[in-house]
């Protein structure tokens, strides 16, 4: 068995704020995995499932909010009845995945009042899924009485389409850091991710990655 710092294997997470109001419901649940972690979201009628690879891996006081190795690394689903279920056509992804970003940053300016800059976006192909690798510049100015190594200057994030959800993989990249040195965590996390059209038996999942655990 691993030598890990860990958590409880099982964590049900609260509610993820959402930009809409009539969406598909999910339960979210962080399981301990031999390798590391298992991050699951699971509805009636679907799953979405990822992994993550690490040897140390810390929760913290925020929801779907981890430490991996001492760096952060952050998940959400968003849940939106205005995705369509029906046409999963790129053009169509990915004007829905650039209508997130722009609703993300609008909310980082006009709401949370930061003066972020330096908005970029590429388009990836992870396992035949379309993803958008996406980030902006964050101010300096308001992060006083910050050490100079827990200074953020840029937040990075990784979005893609699942069923009627947008899930987003974030991490903020800090004095020493770069983006190319940080999305590597985000880009290897998609590379796990698995849908499907089935609910999952979360209390029969946590038993079966135990018994594996022990083997």
């Amino acid at each position: 068995m691993l030598n890990r710092t860990l958590f409880i294997a099982i964590l049900l997470l609260g509610s993820a704020r959402s930009f809409a109001q009539t969406a598909e419901k999910y339960t979210p649940a962080l399981l301990e995995t031999k390798s590391g972690a298992k991050v699951v979201y699971t509805s009636q009628d679907h799953s979405i499932i990822f992994d993550i690879h690490s040897d140390k891996i810390i929760p913290t006081e925020k929801e779907g909010v981890l430490s991996i190795n001492k760096k952060v690394f952050q998940y959400i689903l968003i849940p939106n009845g205005a995705l369509s279920m029906t046409d999963t056509s790129e053009a169509r992804q990915k004007a829905e995945l650039l209508g997130y970003m722009e609703y993300e940053t609008s909310y980082a300016k006009k709401e949370l009042k930061i003066s972020i800059s330096n908005i970029t976006q590429k388009w990836l192909t992870i396992n035949n899924k379309l993803f958008l690798l996406w980030g902006y510049n964050m101010p300096q100015d308001n992060q006083a009485g910050k050490n100079a190594d827990q200074l953020v200057l840029r937040q990075v994030n990784l979005s893609t389409r699942c069923f009627g959800a947008v899930l987003n993989l974030n991490s903020p990249t800090l004095s020493g850091e770069t983006e190319e040195t940080n999305s590597p965590m985000l880009t290897e996390a998609a590379k796990t991710l698995q849908l499907s059209n089935v609910k999952t038996d979360l209390p029969a999942l946590y038993k079966k990655l135990q018994e594996e655990m022990k083997q």
